[in-house]
């Protein structure tokens, strides 16, 4: 028999006044990504790490947001983003707003993209 295991799940919504908790890429601070985290209203902190934990930190409420603008391919992200699904959360295509797909194209890279909480 499976058992069911439930977790607490808390995205983070940032409050006016709050510093916005920002992950991103520790090899890949590009101009792209300077240009969509000044867009974002308040304070910012980036915290740098490893591909697919940033997906796993918006889903725990520790991040906000994970604008990742630079290459990844699909098996930096599929296991953390079948983990933001389910916890309610969005992987979208930054350009179309698509969720992301997996195994659909000729190439294993994947777009640009924001993870968040909706």
């Amino acid at each position: 028999m499976t058992e069911k295991i439930e977790y607490d799940v808390r995205f983070a919504q940032c409050q006016a006044n709050e510093t916005w908790n920002v992950v991103g890429s520790r090899s890949h601070q590009s101009d792209e990504i300077r240009s969509y985290v000044d867009k974002l209203e308040g304070e910012i902190n980036i915290v740098s790490m490893g591909s697919s934990i940033k997906l796993c930190l918006v889903v725990e409420g520790t991040a906000h947001i994970y604008p990742r603008l630079g290459l990844t391919l699909e098996w930096d992200t599929a296991a953390a983003h079948a983990v933001v699904n389910s916890a309610g959360g969005k992987v979208v295509d930054i350009n179309t707003g698509q969720e992301l797909r997996y195994n659909t194209k000729e190439s294993l890279l994947n777009p640009f993209f924001v993870v968040s909480s909706k």
